[in-house]
């Protein structure tokens, strides 16, 4: 889809509130406890990774990592201008980034963009997960919303709700707690942003991958199918959210890929 002036929708009366979160995950799924899963070893660490959330989501699927000596620095959403390119907005998320040579962690649609922000500056690490590397690794089936944009005639939260049981099936949730923090995440979206990148992936066509790239990825991913044809680290029965559903798993998958590091802060 050729980049056009995209304006925000009025939020439907008839959207889902935020539901009641009875788990032990309460503060976070509120946002009102960032990386609250990292906070220990923030004293200590020595390192910052700069954490870039997927599309429709936020730092809260990342708080469950568990990353020693490894300070967490959420790279937050901004809002896009109307018809901006994702090189046009990777270099304004730049102006988060503080490192030489920083880390970049990104999900989903965060890696996409730590892509495009590893093209802009000289990162000592790029890691991307259950993410594309490419515009070959992007389904060819996402250009229909190309050619049928449903996500612009049709108000975006309705119908979000409308395949919210399918979203859950996709994105490999099962556990009532990672549903129920699936949910706080998409009630808090924006879907003006939603829009805008949903625009941005169909349309993308990287062929550049940066230097010390890791690409993680689940291979019952749901979202991006093809992606662990190539990955460096496959997860066999990850889904697109084991960063929050196999958290465990890759913090230390995610450690051992740190300690490859070949550049020192």
């Amino acid at each position: 889809m050729t980049d056009t002036a995209e304006r925000p929708v009025e939020s439907s009366a008839l959207e889902l509130q935020a539901p009641e979160l009875e788990s032990a995950d309460d503060a976070i799924a509120k946002g009102l406890d960032s990386f609250a899963g990292m906070a220990e070893e923030a004293d200590e660490a020595s390192r910052e990774v700069y954490f870039i959330s997927g599309l429709g989501a936020d730092w809260r699927v990342f708080h469950r990592l568990q990353l020693k000596g490894y300070r967490p620095v959420h790279i937050h959403w901004e809002r896009p201008c109307w018809g901006e390119s994702i090189e046009h907005y990777a270099q304004r998320l730049l102006g988060q980034v503080t490192a030489e040579h920083p880390i970049l962690v990104g999900l989903s649609f965060g890696g996409l963009m730590a892509i495009e922000m590893a093209k802009l500056c000289d990162p000592a690490q790029v890691i991307v997960i259950s993410s594309a590397v490419s515009g070959a690794q992007v389904p060819k089936y996402y250009r229909l919303f190309r050619w049928l944009p449903l996500q612009l005639v049709v108000p975006f939260k309705r119908l979000l709700w409308a395949v919210y049981g399918l979203l859950n099936w996709l994105f490999g949730l099962d556990d009532p707690e990672d549903r129920s923090l699936f949910k706080q995440v998409l009630v808090d979206t924006d879907p003006f942003f939603l829009k805008w990148a949903i625009n941005r992936v169909v349309g993308w066509r990287n062929q550049t991958v940066p230097k010390n790239l890791v690409q993680i990825h689940g291979g019952r991913d749901r979202i991006f199918p093809w992606g662990h044809h190539t990955a460096d680290i496959v997860v066999p029965d990850g889904g697109h959210l084991m960063v929050l559903n196999r958290a465990e798993q890759l913090s230390q998958l995610m450690m051992a890929a740190l300690a490859t590091d070949p550049v020192q802060a």
